[in-house]
């Protein structure tokens, strides 16, 4: 049999090693508190992401429609400009042909020959006019003859209303 010291020192042994067990039983469950609070904490900041993700998945969404219409806007105000742009030319053209009060074409020849023609120069044409009433055309007269010479001689003459082509 055992003395009563070695049993003392076999149950002081089985004491320490309870103590030792139950502290690292106690460590275990704090390790896995620690983790159990540590997968909460990712499971909330998962939910919190998750929740952020789809919020700004949400907002993409809205911001696209967005972008969509107004892309659309964009392209109906381009087509619009196109065409009164091509409105806008044809009505400076219709502008251009109708330059004349006739519009016709042969007003704008007759425009073109007037600007090709020589001027008689004032003095000159105030000289013929002197010299017909001199010889005693009175001035309706002159003014036909006039008007004549000037056409019959390819002129324009700017003197008392004569020229009709203007």
């Amino acid at each position: 049999m055992q003395s009563a010291q070695e049993s003392l020192a076999e149950l002081r042994a089985a004491i320490r090693y309870c103590e030792n067990a139950i502290s690292a039983a106690e460590s275990t469950i704090e390790s896995i508190d620690f983790r159990q609070q540590l997968a909460k904490q990712q499971a909330m900041n998962k939910q919190e992401s998750t929740g952020r993700e789809e919020s700004l998945l949400k907002k993409l969404e809205v911001m696209t429609d967005k972008y969509d219409r107004m892309k659309g806007y964009a392209d109906q105000l381009l087509d619009e400009n196109g065409t009164m742009e091509a409105e806008l030319e044809k009505l400076r053209k219709q502008k251009e042909a109708s330059s004349g009060p006739c519009g016709c074409q042969a007003y704008r020849d007759l425009e073109e020959k007037v600007a090709t023609m020589p001027v008689i120069p004032r003095d000159v044409a105030i000289a013929i006019f002197r010299e017909g009433q001199r010889l005693g055309y009175n001035n309706k007269s002159l003014a036909e003859n006039l008007k004549g010479l000037c056409k019959e001689k390819g002129f324009e003459c700017r003197i008392h209303g004569i020229d009709d082509n203007k």
